[in-house]
């Protein structure tokens, strides 16, 4: 099988890549062996595109008039496949390039992973059914389709043209299938490997099957009906070709009717996490079509392509991939991540279309550029990243920006790390600092995108602005209404009281984390006063901090001084002046598991009372937070082992209340 990381693609000319996949697509259709899975092939087409647009193999569909036994025929209704893409924004502008109304609508339909068919009828009578083929020559494999389920014999009697089926094996059927073959005699006598003569999976089946001679097991196949073709009877649309399709007995292929994009996203995700699971027979995707046929005949078909439909794959289970681009992604303090945009795959049930390159440092250290083939893991069973390249497809690494891709500021390095310096007036670190601040306050219902909504009629500049908003303001945003806006402005208003502490993380200050804004305010410097006239020399005398860190750390409160300045304005101060618990003062606590109330709420209590947060439960950590008797968790795990007390949330709250 071929897979890959199996070739040289740096060095394969255009012409070996096209006979290699000339091959496979002959192999593909004439037997039940295919030499690379679906995803490999889509790969190293897109690889051969890049090469060689023009290449035969971009305007032929299915396979040439290979030599496989039957009889040939010229196809009479079009029989080209579709035009793909792999995500909803790339089908968006698949439509848009089309240029079609607003308003036009869509049929949606499972893309059935099974063989084209065309069934010819005249005057309602069986003529012949031929196989997809290039899509204009076929092969004459009559005598098994008439052996399969949902074949219908004779059609009314004023029908003449032909059915477009995709012949699939249902689940249950290749279960069956490979039973009948797995109990079968082995030919001379001894014993039979348990997977000799099995089929991997019913397309290779389908594709098997139809194929044979001797017509064995053609009635373990289904036909699924798609399309219809009559230069007699004419449909205005896709659904009436669906509904026609039925009342003449066949089964046609599951139909959806939407009026927008989101509709259609709405689907394929359904059938991408859930439905395609216990579909009854393989599905690789949905079929897009534009319902109106007037439509579709106006856009035509380029290539045997028809331009007024696309498939909309689903995701390959594949941990190789293609990069298709880097995103230089600018953070809220300025540095520059590197993200691969790759082809989507799908790791441990997790759909994966982009890809952490952590830094500059790494892109050069692996040697990465688009179009590479490279793995993909998920780290921690959450993270995608790029764990190296298995098969160089573009020569070097790809080169890093000058300048910021937000403003245009020349970058600096700051370690392994691309930074723009230009954090006081970077769009892309403003908008990014504004989002921490919602959520450093979890702020409810107001998403990433309404965020930039607001930044780009400039509503917000500030994180004080977010106080500012009226319900009117979001009247004229898109997307959004009165509701949306009440919601929102609600949730803003419910976050006017906040604690020094939650002021100074909000502001998102540079080099200044929760942990060492709780050791200032603890070391006295607890208004807001205090903190904005800091000087280095005072940071430099507290505990672990040196000269260096000072400097940064004033750097930081200066650069936010407005950011400060704009929330303090905006809200009360929550005093946090309490007496100190004997309990809780100096003493370290972690919490694991699920709570009765927010975690973050029990933090600041916490720490109202003189107690530290720690982040893993080490020889150090006095108490371990949990309502679960026995837990997995590493913080659990290390408890038992240090020795660590475990109390319940209620016994906590014993603890806070006693002085």
């Amino acid at each position: 099988m071929i897979t890959l990381d199996s070739l040289d693609l740096k060095n394969i000319s255009p012409e070996k890549l096209g006979e290699l996949l000339m091959d496979a697509k002959k192999v593909y259709y004439t037997t039940g062996k295919p030499i690379m899975d679906d995803h490999t092939f889509d790969t190293l087409e897109e690889i051969l595109h890049q090469k060689n647009p023009y290449h035969r193999i971009f305007t032929k569909a299915g396979h040439e008039n290979f030599d496989t036994g039957f009889d040939k025929k010229k196809h009479i209704m079009p029989m080209g496949s579709q035009n793909k893409v792999n995500r909803i924004e790339d089908l968006i502008h698949y439509f848009e390039l089309k240029k079609i109304n607003t308003d036009t609508d869509f049929v949606v339909q499972p893309k059935c992973d099974g063989i084209s068919l065309e069934i010819e009828y005249k005057n309602g009578q069986l003529i012949e059914a031929v196989t997809r083929g290039d899509g204009e020559i076929g092969d004459i494999i009559t005598q098994n389709v008439v052996k399969m389920k949902n074949f219908v014999l004779s059609l009314p009697k004023d029908f003449s043209g032909s059915i477009r089926c995709e012949i699939v094996i249902l689940e249950k059927d290749f279960q069956k299938l490979n039973q009948i073959i797995k109990s079968r005699p082995v030919k001379g006598g001894g014993e039979q490997n348990e997977t000799e003569g099995l089929y991997s999976n019913s397309r290779n089946a389908v594709s098997g099957i139809s194929q044979r001679l001797d017509s064995q097991f053609s009635e373990y196949c289904s036909l699924i009906a798609v399309n219809i073709f009559s230069s007699i009877k004419k449909f205005n649309t896709e659904l009436e070709k669906i509904n026609f399709l039925k009342t003449i007995g066949f089964t046609p292929v599951e139909t959806f009717h939407c009026q927008n994009f989101d509709q259609i996203e709405a689907i394929y995700q359904k059938f991408l996490n859930q439905t395609r699971l216990d579909y009854p027979f393989e599905i690789d995707g949905l079929v897009i079509k534009i319902n109106d046929q007037k439509i579709q005949n106006e856009l035509g078909i380029k290539n045997n392509r028809p331009k007024g439909q696309v498939a909309y794959k689903f995701p390959a289970r594949s941990s190789q991939t293609r990069i298709i681009s880097i995103d230089w992604q600018v953070g809220p303090l300025g540095m520059i991540t590197p993200v691969a945009k790759v082809d989507p795959i799908e790791i441990s049930g997790a759909i994966i279309t982009f890809a952490s390159l952590a830094n500059y440092d790494l892109i050069k250290e692996k040697n990465i550029n688009i179009n590479d083939i490279v793995e993909v893991s998920r780290r921690g069973d959450v993270i995608p990243h790029i764990d190296h390249v298995v098969n160089k497809v573009a020569e070097n690494h790809i080169l890093a920006p000058t300048n910021c891709p937000s403003c245009g500021t020349l970058l600096i390095i700051e370690s392994k790390f691309l930074k723009c310096p230009n954090i006081q007036n970077c769009p892309a670190q403003i908008l990014g600092s504004l989002k921490l601040f919602c959520d450093a306050l979890e702020i409810k219902g107001i998403s990433d995108k309404t965020i930039e909504k607001l930044y780009q009629v400039n509503l917000i500049k500030l994180p004080g602005d977010f106080y500012k908003l009226n319900i009117s303001d979001f009247s004229n945003l898109a997307g959004l209404g009165e509701k949306s806006g009440q919601n929102i402005v609600h949730q803003i208003q419910a976050k006017k009281t906040l604690t020094l502490k939650q002021i100074l993380t909000a502001a998102s200050i540079p080099n200044f984390s929760g942990k060492r804004i709780q050791q200032l305010i603890s070391q006295g410097f607890n208004t807001p006063e205090k903190i904005l006239e800091l000087t280095i020399a005072k940071l430099e005398s507290l505990p672990g901090i040196q000269i260096t860190l000072a400097k940064k750390i004033k750097e930081g409160i200066d650069i936010r001084k407005s950011w400060i300045e704009s929330i303090l304005s905006q809200v009360s101060l929550k005093s946090t002046i309490q007496h100190l618990n004997s309990n809780i003062s100096n003493k370290s606590f972690a919490i694991t598991g699920s709570l009765n109330r927010p975690r973050k709420e029990i933090e600041d209590q916490i720490i109202s009372l003189g107690g530290q947060i720690s982040s893993s439960v080490s020889s150090n950590t006095n108490y371990l937070i949990t309502n679960e008797e026995e837990s997995n968790s590493s913080k659990f795990i290390n408890a038992r082992k240090f020795g660590t007390k475990i109390i319940s949330e209620i016994e906590f709250e014993s603890l806070a209340v006693e002085r």
